[in-house]
């Protein structure tokens, strides 16, 4: 079943300067990058980011992570639409990369890999693979 990458394992990879030193055994996968999960991670690549930092970052995501991006489709949309408002039913919130990434997981019916609790709350929803 394929994995998508949360931006919170991105930025673990960043620290880590390789995207292979997070991803779990070869059994799960194939892995991508949900094209918002993407663009979250590029904002850090923007000031008011230190300059090492960002070049960094920038050099992991040419290098190792663009050729994962996955494209944001009308089905990820929607399910984003009927997320937020199943959400707001509930009397809660969620950030709006998250509720994209998390979206574009559950359209396509994948696991998410991630180090965020924010989708805790989603996990009777989706299969959530945890890094620490």
């Amino acid at each position: 079943m394929p994995v998508a990458i949360d931006t919170s394992v991105l930025i673990e990879a960043e620290r880590l300067g390789t995207v292979d030193a997070v991803l779990p055994r070869e059994e799960d996968g194939p892995f991508y990058i949900p094209a918002l999960a993407a663009a979250e991670f590029l904002l850090g690549t923007h000031p008011p980011v230190r300059d090492d930092l960002r070049y960094r970052a920038l050099l992991l995501y040419q290098g190792q992570l663009q050729r994962m991006v996955d494209d944001f489709t009308e089905a990820d949309a929607a399910q984003m639409a009927a997320l937020a408002a199943d959400l707001k039913r509930r009397g809660q919130t969620m950030k709006f990369f998250d509720a994209a990434i998390a979206a574009s997981v559950m359209a396509r019916g994948d696991k998410l890999l991630t180090a965020d609790t924010d989708f805790d709350r989603l996990e009777d929803q989706m299969i959530l693979l945890k890094i620490s």
